[in-house]
């Protein structure tokens, strides 16, 4: 490879970190609008009175988390052509888990937050609160279930992701170790959203989070700025991590 085609590898490396960056900071920033503009309105158990409350509000929240998703679903790919040359498996993982399963899930809950806008505008015109409290109800815990198969999948995902990272050293260090160590309280979420104990959509789920929204906000600026090391190999590795 001579040095102009090296040169020009480099740069379009450079740009996808910087696109990569700008994905994770428009992700990020509407992660923390959806927060705000629900504010805990849905932790329940009153769901209808709480979409009622929230109103049109909720339906702009519900376009923010599709951004949101689409946003992020954007970054494995366009990361792509620099972690397959780490890993080609896990690069595909990362694909599969982040830009497909876990954009399915975040979709699945902008619908159920439609679907509880309409629901609460509903009672505020009709005499079928209970019934309307019921089908609230339904949407709701569907909406959460989808919330925390995304979040397996999300976790399942940056796994794959940090260890690339690690490994090849496309980042410092501390960043992917910090990384790996606040997808556990996200973990946490998710194992208790399974069993029942917790709504992986409310306000304490959302805190325990806040420790890889931080890494991650800094792992965005870290892409703008400084870009993946331009030290990765140029045969794709086939083989997994070890």
């Amino acid at each position: 490879m001579d040095t102009t085609t090296v040169a020009q590898a480099r740069l379009s490396d450079r740009a996808s970190s910087a696109l990569a960056g700008v994905l994770y900071l428009i992700g990020s920033v509407c992660g923390f609008a959806t927060v705000a503009i629900i504010g805990g309105q849905l932790d329940g158990p009153d769901y209808l009175s709480g979409a009622a409350e929230l109103g049109q509000s909720l339906a702009v929240a519900a376009l923010i988390i599709m951004i949101m998703g689409l946003s992020l679903a954007g970054i494995p790919l366009v990361l792509f052509s620099i972690l397959r040359r780490v890993s080609e498996r896990l690069a595909v993982g990362y694909v599969v888990f982040r830009s497909a399963l876990e954009t399915v899930a975040t979709l699945m809950i902008a619908l159920s937050w439609l679907l509880l806008f309409q629901l609460g505008g509903e009672a505020l015109s009709s005499a079928e609160a209970p019934q309307l409290n019921t089908e609230a109800a339904i949407v709701h815990h569907a909406g959460e279930t989808a919330g925390t198969l995304g979040s397996l999948f999300f976790i399942t995902g940056a796994v794959m992701f940090y260890a690339m990272l690690y490994q090849a050293r496309l980042v410092p260090r501390w960043l992917s170790v910090w990384g790996l160590l606040a997808l556990i309280p996200y973990l946490v979420v998710a194992v208790l959203g399974l069993l029942g104990s917790l709504d992986v959509l409310s306000g304490p789920a959302v805190a325990r989070q806040a420790p890889l929204a931080l890494q991650e906000l800094v792992l965005a600026l870290w892409l703008i700025f400084r870009g993946l090391s331009s030290a990765v190999p140029s045969t794709p590795k086939n083989a997994a991590l070890v």
